[in-house]
């Protein structure tokens, strides 16, 4: 009920105004077309300005006592103020029709006290109607949630499932081709391959690792990537034990040194130097300018990701620095 519905509201104020009007007919020998409409029109454009006063209310989320004891006051008085303003500007409408001998005893302050418990009386039901249907659209609502949920749920565990099912493979392979290679240099291979592949499956555990751990894991790519490079790529780590315990964003060292390898040349005659030392509270990424000549313009994807990863874990800024001869990337340590 976040929105107000005026068909189901018209629906409603019409089926308690034709109820209202019926007793009128039976009790009320002589009555003409006319005075019926008039006390049809009143009673529902009241009702229909107590139905949307309720919708308001129950939408305010207020009190359950307090909104109540408000919305009972504001009903019965403005059921006097509507009586008021009708007879002087529409048509003089009697609260009860002047053939009952009871009435020709009341005084305009009994009439009053009339229409104002009256007011709560219709008021009350309309509210009562409305607060039953806002039951049922929240039971709807949690219910559909209810299954969304589970829905989610189920997909998260077979995503889960397929990723169990895809590492236990994966290193079980790796396991059985350890034992196939006689070769120290291919067995060196393959346990690398295995503790990066390890370790960017831990990826989604946490926000930050220890340097320390982001040290094994850079060595063991740098050593899959000397297999491929050999001599044309050279990464020099200079970083002292003290340090290793502050924490960095997983894999920040193993996207520059991407980045580097794809926006640079890495041959034996030019090798592509890469530094990786400290200095001033910051970790110093550094290598050489060498451009392709083929290379396609840089979006710098890997560039704004750290930063971005930065700025949510720190209030610490990733500075980039690129002269003539080297490209620098300094990363604060947390």
């Amino acid at each position: 009920m976040e929105r107000t519905n005026y068909k189901i509201g018209f629906i409603i104020t019409l089926v308690i105004s034709v109820l209202i009007v019926i007793p009128r007919i039976v009790g009320i020998d002589q009555i003409t077309d006319w005075a019926l409409l008039k006390h049809f029109a009143y009673i529902f454009t009241l009702n229909f300005i107590y139905w949307y006063f309720a919708q308001f209310i129950i939408r305010k989320n207020w009190k359950i006592i307090p909104s109540i004891a408000i919305y009972f006051l504001v009903t019965g008085f403005f059921s006097i103020i509507y009586n008021v303003i009708i007879n002087h500007f529409f048509f003089n409408f009697k609260l009860l029709d002047r053939n009952f001998p009871i009435v020709e005893e009341l005084n305009i302050q009994y009439e009053n006290i009339i229409l104002f418990f009256r007011g709560i009386l219709f008021s009350g039901i309309i509210y009562i109607i409305n607060f039953y249907l806002k039951l049922l659209i929240d039971k709807q609502k949690i219910n559909l949630e209810i299954e969304l949920l589970k829905k989610e749920k189920l997909e998260a565990q077979l995503s889960s499932l397929k990723q169990q099912i895809s590492p236990h493979f994966l290193f079980n392979s790796l396991s059985t081709l350890r034992t196939m290679v006689e070769d120290k240099k291919a067995e060196d291979f393959i346990n690398n391959l295995s503790k990066v592949y390890r370790y960017l499956l831990r990826l989604n555990e946490s926000d930050l690792v220890s340097l320390a751990e982001e040290l094994d894991f850079t060595k063991s790519y740098i050593h899959i990537l000397k297999e491929r490079f050999e001599d044309a790529l050279m990464v020099d780590i200079a970083l002292s034990n003290e340090i290793k315990n502050n924490k960095i964003p997983p894999v920040v060292l193993q996207l520059l040194i991407e980045n580097a390898i794809k926006h640079n040349i890495a041959s034996a005659k030019n090798p592509l130097f890469i530094t990786i030392n400290y200095s001033e509270n910051k970790i110093v990424v550094r290598n050489n300018i060498q451009p392709k000549i083929s290379a396609e313009k840089s979006t710098e994807k890997g560039l704004k990701n750290i930063k971005e990863r930065y700025k949510i874990i720190s209030n610490e800024d990733v500075i980039i620095e690129k002269d003539d001869l080297y490209f620098t990337v300094k990363l604060p340590i947390l």
